[in-house]
């Protein structure tokens, strides 16, 4: 079934210029639109998926299952739908046009129980797709549309006016102090990759760069090295300054959820080479993930 799914969505792919967002209705109007050239694709998937389906409750008869009949298999539906009641059972036209009569008791379970049914196929869905892409972070975020409202900087912002309000930050790309309020508080590696606000991943830069930046990574050599100055520049502050220490704290609920941050970049007593450091073991492994699935490198002039 996944390979003939998977065929049939790559020929649909090929035929149309879908985007990847694009809604349940512009599928279907495609499917419609290219539909002699995908029946042989449909013809397939029909040909034993509505069978295979109900294959879990068939261990309830002796009788042995005949996969080489859609007739039989029908007529097979039939009985067993007398012995256990099935979700639907099928209809005796051919091929394409053959009926499908859903039950009308497990419609209303089903609609009973939606809120439960669909919590249960995301969490598996979740599994599967971690499962299969280890290096991918924040996949539970990435199953649903992206929502502005996920992103919280405020605090953080308000940390590094701050620390600008005591000495000046230096913009790891230009190498200009950065001016009050005459910046955007962005993400080293990608939001869109991460999909968190965590402050080791968060910087002051340059608001007439950051469209530039977009969702690119920066280059590791020279940027890593000056990100990494201007977070121990803060850090320094808060051991040094009750203010910015308050301004820390305040960045707990979103923006510090990582234990190795709390527990070892954050933690009192850190030197600039340690600090430097722990911040590079963490990050590094995260941006080469990013770059093996296929970030493309900022490559500011």
């Amino acid at each position: 079934m996944r390979d003939g799914l998977e065929r049939a969505v790559l020929k649909l792919a090929e035929l149309c210029n879908l985007p990847a967002n694009a809604s349940k209705t512009e599928i279907k109007n495609e499917i419609r639109r290219c539909d002699s050239e995908l029946k042989s694709f449909k013809e397939q998937l029909t040909n034993m998926v509505p069978y295979r389906a109900l294959a879990g409750f068939f261990r309830r008869s002796e009788e042995t299952v005949n996969w080489n009949s859609t007739v039989r298999l029908v007529e097979y539906i039939e009985r067993i739908n007398q012995i256990i009641l099935l979700p639907y059972t099928l209809g005796k036209s051919s091929k394409l046009k053959r009926e499908v009569h859903f039950n009308p008791s497990w419609i209303e379970m089903i609609q009973d129980n939606t809120v439960s049914i669909l919590g249960w196929i995301q969490y598996e869905k979740t599994k599967w797709l971690q499962l299969n892409n280890p290096e991918v972070p924040g996949l539970v975020y990435k199953l649903a549309p992206l929502d502005e409202k996920m992103r919280k900087l405020n605090n953080v912002r308000k940390l590094w006016e701050g620390v600008l309000e005591i000495q000046p930050v230096c913009d790891i790309f230009t190498g200009k102090p950065i001016g009050h309020k005459k910046y955007d508080v962005d993400h080293f590696i990608p939001w869109s990759f991460v999909m968190n606000d965590e402050l080791w991943n968060l910087m002051p830069m340059d608001s007439s760069l950051n469209s530039s930046k977009s969702n690119n990574l920066p280059r590791w050599n020279p940027f890593f090295q000056t990100f990494a100055e201007n977070q121990f520049q803060m850090y320094e502050l808060m051991q040094q300054s009750d203010h910015i220490r308050k301004l820390y704290e305040c960045c707990y609920r979103d923006n510090l959820h990582s234990l190795w941050a709390g527990q070892e970049l954050y933690r009192p007593g850190n030197r600039r080479e340690e600090f430097i450091h722990i911040l590079e073991k963490n990050m590094m492994p995260v941006y080469d993930s990013a770059r093996r699935q296929g970030y493309e490198v900022w490559n500011y002039i």
